[in-house]
């Protein structure tokens, strides 16, 4: 790609933008939320036309239009947001992505899907309704999805942002077997490791500029790799001390049982109490019954059988509006389905939570207020916005996780559900998130913290809980080590 620029209103995307990928190789894409690493990748796909430049595959030079132009010529890419369609089975959304002529044949998707799941393990069932389906298992279909079309050079935007260790080692296994054929990856992540472990050279995008190319990992540490990031040195924060012990009951859990969208049990039997000024932390592998425990918590999920207590109060099935006035709050882990609206305003989507409180006046909306709270938000969490009056849709997806997080702290909550809060968030910014969690613990709230990502939970959390098939099987305090809670993620109780 040679002098790529890309302009959005009042926004330069991409400014003069170069950037190489060689014949069986990955290639870590690296940068901070907004810094255009998306947007590039969006225009080799064939989603964005430049407004300057010109593409080069296999030594020819490409006019990419369209995703079916791209996929033709052998590019492939698995987005952070989902193409999925909601409705449709897993099957038939792959059905909708191959191009078999007017016959297609189920038989032989189901059977080649059965074969790469298998080869990849990536296990899904087929017959399942998107919607049906957590975070973490939509994004295994879309993998699935892309290598069924055979392609040359697969772009993987955040790929393991929803997968346990374990399961992004065979992710990785299984590229280095594709690049070793000769395929090309090109990785965008947020996790400096992987940049530094998996790929085999690295490209660094700041503001829309390129500032390091074809960086070999042997020859660059992990701190490098932040100042070339971020610009400046960053001060990691340290480790919250596990030993900490928490104040009074602020969240009661006891017997409870929730079920999933297709009427299955996903939720059985669990208990457990978090106290005040702990973050107590869930971890397991995706599909587990996290995300149904996380919704039966905040009013979002019917709870069939056990009890919910906030403060000592009973909220078991209590509306999500009285959940939030108890001083819960909420990031959910589908930005999207539960986070915002899209076609509204930074600054509407800002104040969803204290309109009626703290910006009405009377039948009228407080505009100036609104307005000054929400560009003190953008400041702070360094959101990259066209502006606070331009609609969501046009920020990057880590910009949206920062405004979520900024909106959900906003309100000074007591409770704090996090699931998988730092996801898609550049290393600067899930420091300042890390540190956040940290100074709202030190004031006495409290944060339900449920990750994949085994290092942020080992990082954080005062005790740990581990479920497994809607189970909790293991409860650790301080000292474990990350091989410890990924064993009982996949063995369950000792």
């Amino acid at each position: 790609m040679r002098g790529i620029v890309k302009r959005f209103p009042t926004v330069v995307a991409l400014d003069n933008v170069d950037f190489k990928v060689r014949k069986g190789e990955i290639h870590a894409l690296l940068g901070e939320n907004g810094a255009g690493k998306t947007t590039l990748m969006r225009i080799l796909y064939g989603m964005y036309k430049p407004d300057a430049g010109e593409i080069i595959v296999e030594g020819r030079r490409a006019s990419i239009g369209s995703p079916r132009d791209a996929l033709k010529m052998g590019i492939g890419m698995v987005h952070q947001h989902f193409m999925l369609v909601d409705k449709l089975t897993v099957l038939e959304n792959v059905a909708l992505f191959v191009e078999e002529g007017f016959r297609i044949s189920f038989n032989g998707i189901r059977s080649r899907m059965e074969e790469l799941s298998k080869t990849y393990g990536l296990k899904i069932d087929l017959n399942a309704k998107i919607w049906q389906l957590s975070a973490g298992e939509q994004q295994k279909v879309e993998i699935l999805k892309t290598l069924y079309r055979n392609v040359k050079l697969l772009i993987l935007d955040e790929p393991t942002s929803v997968l346990t260790p374990i399961e992004s080692e065979e992710l990785f296994k299984s590229l280095r077997r594709m690049v070793e054929t000769g395929k090309s990856i090109i990785l965008i992540t947020h996790r400096l490791n992987e940049a530094l472990t998996a790929s085999d050279s690295i490209t660094i995008l700041r503001k829309g500029k390129v500032v390091a190319a074809e960086v070999k990992p042997r020859e660059a540490s992990r701190l490098d790799l932040v100042n070339m990031i971020v610009g400046r040195p960053l001060e990691f924060k340290p480790r919250i001390n596990n030993a900490r012990k928490g104040g009074k009951p602020v969240l009661e859990v006891e017997r409870l049982r929730v079920l999933d969208d297709r009427g299955l049990i996903a939720v059985e039997d669990v208990s457990f109490v978090m106290k005040e000024g702990e973050i107590l932390g869930v971890a397991g592998v995706a599909g587990n019954g996290q995300r149904e425990l996380v919704e039966a918590l905040t009013g979002l999920r019917r709870v069939e059988k056990g009890t919910v207590k906030i403060m000592g109060m009973d909220v078991t099935n209590s509306p999500p509006k009285k959940i939030i006035r108890l001083g819960v709050a909420h990031i959910p882990e589908d930005r999207f389905r539960y986070g915002v609206a899209p076609d509204l305003s930074v600054a509407e989507n800002m104040i969803m939570k204290l309109y009626g409180e703290k910006f009405s006046r009377g039948i009228f909306m407080d505009a100036e207020a609104i307005q000054r709270e929400t560009e003190k938000l953008v400041q702070e969490f360094e959101i990259v916005a066209p502006s606070v009056n331009a609609p969501v849709s046009l920020l990057s997806g880590g910009n949206i996780q920062k405004l979520i997080v900024a909106r959900e702290l906003s309100i000074n909550p007591k409770i704090l559900v996090a699931s998988n809060p730092t996801s898609g968030l550049d290393v600067a910014s899930t420091n300042y998130v890390h540190w956040v969690f940290h100074r709202l613990r030190q004031a006495g709230g409290s944060v339900l913290l449920v990750s994949e990502d085994l290092e942020e939970v080992l990082a954080l959390s005062n005790r740990i809980l581990v479920m497994k098939e809607g189970k909790i099987v293991r409860e650790f305090g301080g000292g474990v080590s990350i091989s410890e809670v990924g064993l009982a993620m996949t063995a369950g109780a000792a």
